[in-house]
């Protein structure tokens, strides 16, 4: 993969591989205080640069303020808009969590990645209209996925084309509204007739997701992972299941440090936040946690109700059970969210889940189970920490268990009031 772009450093393996960094040193002689010195780089050569363009625009931002460069100006392109929203500081951007700015990032690299450099006087709804089509597009085949397809068509096999990506196409244009909605704030003439052309239109948002994991799923994940010597794994994917925790809850993130106040588990200019310590857990196994997504909801569960999620954390010795409870073997410190999913998907095919089974799909498997097993939805909702039912229902995916059961009530009810089911 050759690439040019601002901090990039390529460093070869000893495997053969290639890792990708970007070096806040390498962009200026000035970042020498810069809390985030170096950032591990994945993606294709696209996504790289993108990500590249985004941290060095970051650091000339930290620089400005501190009277070294200059601050970022609108050129009339839409990635000039981009990068004012991401880095002013009365921008909204800084009024969303950190998890929350993560997503964000995903799709303003999108955007600025593929159509950054149009200029938006030029722009009309008719444009937006092909942006959220040509997004919207599968992804090309992978060369893994391309040699599968291959081989498949040699013995006569024609392999399913890859999905159509809505969900992405959805989540660019949200972002495209916010961010020009963000120019008519800061007083861009262009992003005012912009931001009335986006009123008037929809897009389609992305079908609810249907998928879910079972318990047999998690069994297989969390014996896998511990054959593979990855306890932190087996333990993170039980937590989620048993007990309906959101991963964030449970492995945490990363987020960028802005400004002098900050503590705890610090790495690499990051500090770590919201997931589970040994401390939320007291010695009769009750475990009591605020929420990461609502502050003043607390999740608290007995977790010696669940024999399997016992057995797995029995396995952790007591002289361990200090700090998180997530952690990577090999470095120590809790995960970074790609490194954990990487790892979970690994198992997880090893296991035979399939690919459109995700680990975020734990906790609508963990409510699914209860419901099927004819809990209560308001003791589901205190279960898995929602606000109202109707959210523990969007969780509660739909089985045969629960269409059976009607209709054997139903029937139930006809034979009750006529002596039979007789048909005419």
């Amino acid at each position: 993969m050759e690439m040019k772009a601002p901090g990039l450093k390529i460093r070869p393996r000893a495997d053969g591989t290639t890792a990708y960094y970007w070096v806040a040193s390498s962009v200026s002689r000035d970042a020498a205080g810069y809390p985030q010195k170096t950032v591990r780089l994945h993606g294709t050569g696209d996504e790289i640069a993108a990500i590249c363009r985004r941290l060095t625009s970051e650091l000339k931002e930290w620089l400005s303020r501190k009277g070294i460069g200059t601050r970022v100006q609108y050129d009339g392109t839409l990635r000039s808009i981009i990068n004012l929203y991401r880095q002013t500081k009365e921008s909204p951007y800084f009024s969303v969590k950190s998890n929350t700015r993560a997503m964000y990032d995903e799709s303003l690299d999108l955007l600025e990645r593929t159509v950054g450099a149009r200029r938006l006087e030029k722009l009309n709804g008719l444009d937006f209209k092909r942006w959220y089509a040509n997004l919207k597009e599968p992804a090309e085949d992978t060369e893994k996925q391309a040699i599968a397809r291959a081989d498949a068509a040699k013995n006569g096999i024609v392999l399913p084309p890859n999905p159509e990506r809505p969900r992405r196409a959805y989540k660019a244009m949200q972002l495209l509204r916010i961010v020009i909605k963000f120019g008519v704030v800061i007083d861009i003439a262009e992003c005012v007739r912009l931001a009335t052309i986006l009123e008037n239109m929809e897009f389609s948002p992305p079908k609810s997701r249907k998928e879910r994991i079972t318990f047999e799923q998690t069994q297989a994940i969390c014996e896998k992972a511990i054959a593979r010597g990855w306890l932190s794994i087996a333990l993170a994917q039980a937590l989620e299941f048993e007990l309906t925790l959101r991963q964030i809850d449970v492995i945490g993130r990363w987020e960028k440090i802005e400004g002098d106040n900050f503590g705890g588990i610090v790495d690499r200019g990051r500090q770590w936040r919201d997931g589970l310590l040994w401390s939320h857990l007291d010695e009769n196994g009750i475990l009591t946690k605020t929420t990461s997504k609502i502050d003043d909801v607390i999740a608290e569960h007995d977790t010696t109700a669940y024999p399997f999620l016992r057995k797995i954390i029995d396995m952790v010795p007591a002289g361990q059970r200090i700090g998180p409870m997530i952690k990577c073997e090999s470095t120590g410190l809790p995960y970074r969210y790609r490194h954990f999913a990487e790892r979970w998907r690994e198992v997880a095919t090893e296991a035979g889940v399939p690919a459109n089974v995700w680990n975020r799909d734990s906790r609508a498997g963990g409510v699914t189970e209860g419901s099927d097993a004819g809990a209560d939805i308001e003791h589901l909702r205190h279960h898995a920490n929602h606000k109202n039912a109707a959210t523990t229902q969007r969780y509660n995916r739909k089985t045969i268990e629960k269409t059976r059961a009607v209709a054997h009530l139903r029937i139930a009810k006809r034979n009750a009031g006529n002596g039979s089911d007789a048909g005419l």
